[in-house]
This record gives structure tokens, sequence and C-alpha cells, in this order.
């Protein structure tokens, strides 16, 4: 493909991301989606960044990267810095995340606002696009020219070569929201940590209405009746009918007053209504996010979807309705021999076996592994209330190290000051819920973790919204692929990925559950995640006691997979 720049922002592509490079390039070049399953430590912004840009620019076009986390933003930022050419760019966050007046913004309630002075926007406007800013840094410039941070951001879009943003300023369901629909310019879409986006969409699209004892307005009866035939699946029709015995207007007559009602009739059978009478809780809930990710697509120029949890990427591509994309796994940059990985199949945290008994058992095996490890070694438990017994069990155990625990709704700063303490120089003995932020929104001291443990493999727990999700996720996937041990195995590896991310990192992952050794979950493991063979505190003290060479031989061969096309 004729380039008109080479806009890689390093001397040379390392180990994989040549490969990624190559293929993204190809993509973008071709017009198709790539879905790419690239571990921690790639490089893959800088890969989908400069492919991305070296097409758009010579078109003409736009390039909209997509995060989950706003902390993510960061490093798109930084990166484009690097970039042998320069990159008009905007850092778009919410309204509220944007706004000088707070969380409520005064545009949004009619009231007038200082900041909303189209002079000064215009020139803020322009100022924002001569160099890349970060969001913090787009604000206090706006500040300091009295001008609204966000309608400044909005103006700034028409003249960008790249968007950054939250997943929802694509695909979520807001009158602001970035429309590739109509563009006249092409639009290049990026999508990073692409296994979130599924969860996200059903989220964004999803409603809850709580019902008391004698609120609801006009339709409480309505909806009290629902829910007094107790916890199920409601069909789509008895609203309608509801409506009529309770002689109120047809739901077409309601919507523009009702949101709920709205929605209702909106997402039709894309989503299931679940009554919760004993919360007095109705859940309306989408389960078809690849008809908003096909909505968009439609209108994209091209697209990479990529993520260091997106073993197998086709799963991915057919639940995402993906038919005619690139999909590819690429191998770790990392040195194999700085990480060892580790199957204990003799502890397990299967439901229906937890008591007092298997837990103490976990707890004893948790002491006697991380007793070998030298430093600091994280714990990824289930849930919140295993986590808690696990903890009592260690403290009754009286192991040697400092023990500290993540615990339910904490705050940034508590978040950030417990991630602190992994570098006080006293060996810490951390839990975490696997399903929590430390698994991937906290940022970590570089280098504090010399080994990850994952207990049990966090599959969902059964429910009526779950069953119906797997039931229709089930029926876009070919191959026997489990879509519930396919989203347990991404925040394994998500957890995983915490050991390392230098490559003067040294670690080992531990996976405590004898189904990781079952063959259906280790088919849909990264290739370059190969369990070690031998007792595994023998191979933990051999792993730390020697740092030149690996003293253990693979079950798998961990090499690049190149998948279908």
């Amino acid at each position: 493909m004729e380039r008109v720049e080479d806009l890689f922002p390093f001397p040379a592509a390392r180990r994989g991301q040549a490969e990624l490079l190559r293929d993204a390039r190809e993509c973008v070049g071709a017009g198709k989606v790539l879905v790419a399953h690239a571990p921690t430590g790639l490089g893959k912004t800088a890969v989908a960044l400069a492919a991305c840009l070296e097409r758009s620019r010579r078109d003409g076009g736009r390039v909209v990267f997509l995060t989950p986390r706003q902390s993510q933003h960061r490093a798109v930022i930084e990166t484009v810095r690097m970039m042998p050419a320069a990159i008009a760019t905007v850092d778009l966050l919410s309204r509220e995340s944007m706004c000088p007046a707070g969380p409520r913004p005064p545009c949004l309630e009619g009231r007038a606002c200082a900041f909303q002075t189209e002079r000064r926007m215009t020139e803020c406007a322009k100022e924002v696009l001569r160099r890349p800013l970060h969001a913090q840094e787009l604000i206090a410039l706006c500040l300091r020219r009295g001008a609204c941070p966000y309608l400044t951001a909005r103006l700034a879009l028409t003249g960008a070569d790249l968007v950054v943003g939250d997943l929802s300023r694509v695909f979520g369901d807001m009158p602001d929201v970035l429309r590739f629909q109509g563009a006249s310019a092409p639009q290049y879409l990026v999508v990073d940590e692409a296994h979130n986006l599924p969860s996200r969409i059903m989220d964004m699209f999803s409603r809850e209405l709580c019902i008391g004892p004698d609120g609801g307005g006009q339709l409480g009866e309505v909806w009290r009746e629902m829910l007094s035939h107790g916890h199920r699946l409601i069909p789509t029709a008895e609203l309608r009918s509801l409506l009529e015995r309770h002689d109120l207007p047809e739901p077409e007559e309601l919507e523009d007053e009702d949101p709920m009602v709205r929605d209702w009739l909106r997402l039709g059978e894309a989503a299931v209504r679940i009554a919760h009478p004993e919360e007095g809780r109705i859940a309306l809930r989408f389960l078809e996010p690849d008809l908003v990710v096909g909505s968009v697509l439609k209108h994209c120029a091209a697209a990479i979807f990529m993520s260091g949890t997106l073993h197998p990427p086709e799963l991915f591509a057919a639940r995402m309705g993906i038919r005619e994309g690139v999909c590819r796994s690429y191998p770790s940059p990392f040195d194999p021999a700085r990480r060892l990985v580790v199957a204990v199949p003799d502890v397990g945290t299967r439901f229906r076996d937890r008591c007092r008994r298997t837990t103490d058992e976990m707890a004893l095996r948790i002491c006697e592994l991380a007793d070998v490890v030298p430093g600091n070694v994280m714990v990824f438990l289930p849930s919140y209330s295993y986590m808690g017994a696990v903890r009592g069990a260690l403290r009754r155990i009286g192991q040697r190290r400092t023990l500290l625990a993540e615990r339910p709704g904490m705050s940034k700063a508590e978040r950030d000051g417990l991630a602190g303490r992994l570098s006080c120089g006293r060996e810490v003995l951390m839990l975490c819920n696997v399903h929590g932020s430390f698994s991937e929104g906290v940022d970590l001291p570089p280098g504090c973790l010399s080994a990850v443990m994952v207990a049990g493999l966090p599959l969902p727990p059964p429910s009526l919204e779950r069953g119906e999700m797997v039931a229709r996720a089930s029926r876009k996937l070919e191959g026997g692929y489990d879509i519930d041990t396919y989203e347990a195995l991404s925040r394994v590896v998500q957890a995983c990925g915490r050991a390392i991310r230098r490559e003067e990192d040294r670690a080992a992952i531990v996976l405590l559950d004898p189904r990781y050794l079952d063959r259906k979950v280790v088919r849909m493991l990264p290739p370059d995640l190969p369990f070690a063979d031998g007792d595994p505190v023998g191979l933990l003290r051999a792993f730390f006691e020697d740092e030149g060479r690996p003293l253990w031989k693979f079950h798998l061969e961990g090499e690049r997979i190149i998948t279908g096309h």
C-alpha cells in the first residue's frame, strides 16, 4: 500500500509489533476490520495510531480512538506527541467531566453560563488543534481564556486528525455521540481494550425501574401487577395488554413522557424484561451489542478492535457480528524465560464446594506458594465475600507478609493509596476481586509484583438475564466455544497481565483451580501462557533462585497463531 508518510513513532518495531503493524496497515488500506489479540507490552497503541493516521491523513479523513477509561487517554496523547508529524488532536470527555461548573452543567438545565462565549471558544478551539493536549490541559487552557472546555472541544472536532474518547462517545445512546453516519470524510475507528465493549454497550442501552408500594404515577399499578407474578422474564407484549386492562393509553402515546415505556418499545426483542419483586424492580436489559457495533461499522472506512484479552479473536468477532474481519493473535513481546505459569489443580472455588474446609485449604495453599516468592504477591479472588473468608483464614494461619485487601466501593484515592503500599519496602500479600479495579483499572508501581495468583475460574453466577444472554450469544458462535468460559478467562488473562508490564520485569503466574487443565479451557488460553510441568512449590523456588535460565518444560508451544481471514 502506498503511504504518504510513515508515522510509526519508534526507530524499530519490537517482537510481535512488526507483524501487528503490517496487518494493521494492510487492513486499514483495504477497508477491513482487524480484531487483534495483542498482549500487554506489545505497543498496540502506537501501531493502531500509525496505521490509521497514515491512511486518514492521505484521504482527508479522521481517526477516532476509543478507550474504556479516561486514564488511558494519556498514553494515547503521549504516543501522538512522539510522532514525526503534527497531529491535530482532541481529547474529548463527557460534558459533565469537562464542565467547570461541576457535575451538573447549567446548560443542561437551561441556565446561562458565562463560559459559553462563541468568540472565546472559537479561539481556544484553534489553539487546541495546534498541539496534542490531554483533556486536563485542554480544560486548563479554556478556563484561562474563559471558554467552555466541552463546547470548545466539540468545535475543534471539525479540524481534528484524531479524536480520543470513551467508548460511550461512539457506541452510546446520547445526543452528543460522535456520529459516523453521513460523515463527509472517511472515518477510521480504533477500539482499545475491546473486551469491555459488549458489556459496556449492554449497560448503556439498559434501564431499570424501581417501583414503590404507592409510586409509579399512572403506570404504577401496571408495573406492580408485573411484579406480582414473581421473578421471571416478562413477555414484551405484556405491557400493552396491561395498559389496555387498566384503561390506559396505548404505549405509543406514553413513550414521550415515560422513558421506560419508550425503551420498552424501542429495544423490542433485542432486550429482555425481568421482574425482581423482592427488590421492587423491573430490569430492561439490552442483550444484542452486535446490533450497535454493526450500525457503527457500516459507516467506518476501516476499524481496529484490540486488547490483550481477545483470545481467541474469532470468538469476539462472531459475537460482535464482524463477519468479514481479519482475526489475529500475536505473541507477547517479553522474554518467556522471565515468566513462569503454574496450574495448581488441588484447590478450587466451585460454588457448590465452598465451605470452611475448602476455604482454609485455599488459604493454606496460597500461603505455602507465596512463602517461596520473594517480594509482593497479588491474589485475585472471585468475589468480595469469598475474599473476606480467605482473608480471615490467612489471618488465622499467621502468614509472614503484610496482608492487604481491596474493599468494595473504594474511591480512586483509596485505591491509589493501596497500590502505593506495594512499594513501601515490606513484602505484601494483597487480596483483590478479579471483577474489581485492580485487575485493570489501577496503575501499579513499576515492577512491584513478583507473582500474581488467580484463585478459581471466575464464571458468572447463573441468572435469568445471564441465561438469556448466553443463549443468544451462543447462537452466533462456532467451534464449540463457551461464552461463560471465554468471559471468565478474559478476566483471568487481564489479571495475569498485572505481573509483567515491562521487559525488565520477572514474575510468576499461579492459577489455582483444576478447571484450568480442562481441555476446553486450555484451548481458549493465549498460546503464550504455557503451563510448567512439575510441583508448583518446587517450580516457584527454582524460578526465583535462578535469574538466568528457565528450569521447566512447557506443556504448550507458545508460538504465534495465525487465524483465518
